[in-house]
């Protein structure tokens, strides 16, 4: 098959596959060159670098052990000799130490053929000479340690001091031999990176311009085709329907020509047949002319229709107002009531440890009236302490004031409890503890209520939502409260919390009367009543429901007359 037959999707990929494949020669000398480079640097920074420092630390650390040799030769304080000999130690282990290290890179060395003839020549002179400087050592350290100073400091600096010099030119000569093969490493790992820089740029430019070229090439013979279908698109777009293109190719280029030109014939045959049809449409037009007449006539009919059911539904949107704003005026009223049952609760609990208090305070004022005319009827401190009505009233005393400490704890646990209920100062829409709340509305339930009503808490680990605080309380209020009047002497309230998916789910069960079944469907209505079989709810479930649909959540119960109820409320966590 010949190339100006090939598809366009086929000669734009060879086009692409040529550029492609210049870039991918590129790019692998470019890595090939890249892994040379990595291995010079390599070679420095694994081996050459780590060798040299090495060497520099023997030669540094044998320095400081003939200083600390001779510290130890004319040292006179046996405690100072032991000082010098722990530090001769250490630097002898510090030597062997670089010793091994360097031996483990000349080891590396050897395998890859990188060890100089010189260098190993210069390491065992080293080696040898560090041999017999050791055993000198050994011999200058046994002088010392027996009170031999002068001898020990004649050896050190007769043969010490020449075998420690013939040593240290080794090392120095080693140091140098290792800083100029970094130094013609390092100059080589640059020498290939600039040379590979200049090649890889050169490449890249070449197959720049040659994938120019070629694309350049592949857009010309590409466009040439379509180039002569634009101007006979033009010709057909001013009116010239009998123009024909003649493009000689079986891509889609020419399939579009081929359709281009049967699409001519065709708009030359449409158009004959339009002008036929003008003539029958023109008729045709006359009757529909007739015919929207009557239609305009009904239209006026319809159109006053409908500005009487416009009439109707403003009527009716009226109403609808009307009704909400009653529907929240009744919400109102169960709120009050509500805070009305609250407080007079709370009074009456406030009221108990007040009167508690008051009656402690009398006590106690009675007390110390005891004390004082005790203390003036005695003589003396002993007969004070002795004395029986001061010991009594001091009794008397202590426990009244345990009493009224007592007393005290109980109205700050209902304040406390009565602000963490209204959540005055967390009115917006944030972040709150569902368990707090709940605890909030049970001490507030009263006493009473809890001396016959066995409270069970099941809480488990849920996270804090966003919610209406205040709002969600009066909730968990009107449920329990309605929750403990439902049970008639002795019973149970359970408060379950737990996470399921996304949301938090409080369910509150009794073991009170329980719904009838058909009363269960009204339960969440306004003004609801089960006359005797329930204690009348006002409006109090039909605000619990209405907040927690603005907290876009769910409230469901399920009872069975004398088996109690069980209220499930489920909140989304955010």
């Amino acid at each position: 098959m010949k190339y100006k037959d090939l598809p366009l999707a086929v000669k734009q990929l060879l086009g692409f596959g040529f550029i492609l494949l210049i870039m991918a020669a590129v790019i692998g000398f470019s890595i090939s060159k890249m892994f040379d480079i990595k291995e010079d640097f390599d070679e420095i920074t694994t081996n050459r670098l780590p060798r040299a420092i090495a060497i520099f630390d023997i030669h540094l650390n044998t320095t400081n052990l003939r200083l600390n040799q001779l510290q130890h030769a004319f040292a006179t304080d046996k405690i100072q000799k032991q000082e010098q000999a722990e530090i001769l130690i250490r630097l002898i282990d510090q030597i062997n130490e670089n010793l091994d290290t360097y031996n483990t890179f000349k080891a590396e060395s050897e395998a890859k053929n990188l060890y100089s003839v010189e260098e190993s020549k210069l390491f065992k002179s080293f080696e040898r000479k560090w041999e017999a400087y050791q055993d000198l050592s050994f011999s200058i350290f046994q002088l010392s340690l027996e009170n031999k100073s002068q001898q020990a400091i004649d050896l050190l600096n007769g043969d010490g001091r020449e075998a420690f010099n013939d040593f240290s030119k080794d090392l120095t000569a080693l140091v140098k031999v290792n800083q100029s093969d970094a130094y013609l490493a390092a100059q080589r790992a640059e020498k290939t990176y600039l040379s590979t820089h200049k090649v890889i740029f050169l490449l890249f430019f070449i197959s720049i311009i040659a994938s120019v070229i070629f694309i350049g090439g592949l857009v010309r013979y590409n466009t040439i085709p379509i180039k002569q279908l634009e101007k006979a698109a033009k010709q057909v777009a001013d009116g010239d329907l009998n123009v024909t293109v003649q493009i000689d190719k079986r891509d889609e280029v020419g399939n579009l020509a081929r359709s281009f030109n049967q699409m001519t014939a065709s708009l030359r045959t449409a158009t004959e047949n339009l002008q036929i049809q003008a003539s029958e449409l023109k008729l045709k037009n006359d009757k529909l002319q007739t015919a929207h007449n009557e239609l305009e006539e009904k239209s006026q009919i319809l159109m006053k229709q409908k500005t009487e059911i416009l009439q109707k539904n403003i009527d009716l949107y009226d109403t609808m107002e009307e009704l909400k704003k009653t529907q929240e005026h009744l919400l109102m009223k169960e709120k009050m009531a509500a805070l009305g049952v609250l407080i007079a609760g709370v009074a009456h609990e406030i009221n108990s440890p007040i009167g508690t208090v008051i009656s402690s305070t009398d006590v106690l004022r009675r007390c110390i009236q005891k004390i004082e005319t005790a203390i003036s009827e005695s003589k003396d401190l002993d007969e004070l302490q002795n004395s029986h009505n001061f010991q009594k009233a001091i009794s008397l005393l202590n426990n009244n004031l345990h009493t009224t400490v007592n007393a005290s704890s109980r109205i700050v646990t209902l304040v406390k409890s009565l602000k963490n209920f209204s959540r005055l100062d967390e009115s917006e829409y944030q972040i709150a503890d569902i368990h707090d709340g709940l605890n909030s509305s049970l001490i507030l339930i009263g006493t009473e209520t809890q001396q016959r009503i066995s409270i069970e808490k099941k809480y488990g680990n849920i996270p804090k939502i966003f919610c209406y605080a205040s709002q969600l309380n009066q909730v968990f209020f009107n449920v329990l409260r309605n929750a403990a009047q439902a049970i008639e002497g002795n019973g149970t309230i359970t408060i379950k919390t737990y996470q399921q998916d996304d949301k938090v789910c409080i369910e509150i069960s009794d073991t009170g009367r329980g719904i009838s079944p058909e009363y269960l469907e009204k339960v969440f209505d306004f003004k609801f009543s089960s006359s005797p079989e329930r204690v009348k709810l006002g409006s109090g479930l039909a605000t619990a429901y209405s907040i927690i649909q603005r907290h876009n959540g769910e409230i469901k119960v399920n009872s069975k007359p004398g088996k109690g109820s069980t209220f499930l409320i489920i909140l989304p966590v955010k």
